[in-house]
């Protein structure tokens, strides 16, 4: 099965309407329950709206729902440079799939997480 960003949100808001059946639904399939990516940017755009700890909220819901190693260290890696880095979730996931590798980009902010940046800006 897989989990949409409503499914998620009712999961981890202390209240919500759809919550008795998020909790329900989860009890009966949990284990069987996976999600992406996407929907991981769309928790991570949310709690960065409403100033949520983004890696509090990821570690939460990787307990309660499956995601293959990749997403999970991604996420994790993407959350970290949110909180930590405070960058836009955006950047902070093109920097979590960029992983060790070199990044083409004019924007300056992957400098600052120690990626090497090859300058999209640079005169050649």
């Amino acid at each position: 099965m897989f989990a949409d960003t409503d499914f998620l949100l009712a999961l981890i808001k202390e209240s919500d309407w759809l919550k008795k059946n998020a909790v329900k639904i989860l009890k009966e399939h949990k284990g069987k329950i996976r999600t992406s990516v996407s929907v991981m940017i769309e928790i991570a755009l949310l709690c960065k709206k409403f100033k949520i700890n983004a890696i509090k909220v990821f570690t939460n819901l990787f307990e309660l729902i499956e995601v293959n190693e990749e997403t999970y260290s991604i996420c994790m890696q993407a959350s970290v440079y949110i909180e930590k880095y405070n960058l836009n979730v955006f950047d902070a996931f093109h920097a979590a799939f960029c992983s060790n590798d070199k990044i083409i980009s004019s924007d300056a902010v992957f400098d600052s997480i120690g990626l090497e940046r090859l300058k999209l800006n640079k005169n050649p």
